[in-house]
């Protein structure tokens, strides 16, 4: 094969590695809405293939079944946080502490408030696999640890040798995200931010 046929090759197979990932975003985002308004456990793979507008046999060929599909929209959304995450992390590096919990805490906020009807249901819910929240707690604690490690940024912080402050924080959080659930008005983003960082840093500063 010349250069020319393997450059054509090449770009054939970037072309259909894209579609077939296209492919599966759409599929995932189907699925997202379709458990969100039927339910994680009425949901079929016959609905979301309908509202995917694929076969149910491509579906199966994707996903062994509705939980292996259920588990990779977790994963997707997962991956989504942890990057834009990990990008803020990145660019708020040298700031000051309560900035940089600040843009960690926003930006966990507006990514759940774009997923916010499927993510309350998963929270609700016993049937979202108890692995696929493990793996988000651990990665989310994982960054946070990193934040609130001790040094001279965080020279404000109380000790903290039973490493507690990144689970209360993120409790926190999880509460802001629940808030429907004891019957309170969600809270606009930038606003609850504020405030879990202003009463984390009441609670946990010197």
């Amino acid at each position: 094969m010349n250069s020319d046929s393997a450059e054509r090759a090449s770009k054939k197979r970037t072309l259909r590695e894209r579609f077939r990932a296209e492919t599966a975003r759409e599929i995932l985002a189907a699925a997202e809405q379709v458990f969100i308004e039927e339910g994680l456990l009425a949901t079929s793979m016959s609905m979301i293939a309908e509202r995917a507008r694929v076969a149910v046999g491509t579906l199966y060929n994707r996903f062994k079944d509705r939980d292996a599909l259920l588990d990779a929209l977790l994963e997707e959304r997962r991956a989504e946080l942890l990057e834009r995450l990990d990008v803020v992390i990145a660019e708020l590096e040298g700031q000051d502490l309560r900035t940089r919990l600040y843009g960690f805490v926003h930006t966990m906020l507006l990514q759940c408030e774009e997923h916010r009807p499927f993510l309350r249901l998963v929270l609700a819910s016993e049937h979202a696999h108890a692995s696929s929240k493990e793996k988000m707690s651990r990665a989310l604690r994982e960054r946070l640890d990193d934040v609130l490690k001790p040094g001279p940024a965080n020279r404000d912080l109380r000790k903290d040798p039973d490493h507690s402050f990144s689970g209360l924080l993120l409790a926190l959080l999880r509460g802001t995200l629940e808030r429907e659930r004891y019957g309170l008005p969600v809270m606009e983003p930038a606003a609850a931010a504020v405030l879990i960082v202003d009463f984390f840093m009441r609670g946990a500063g010197r």
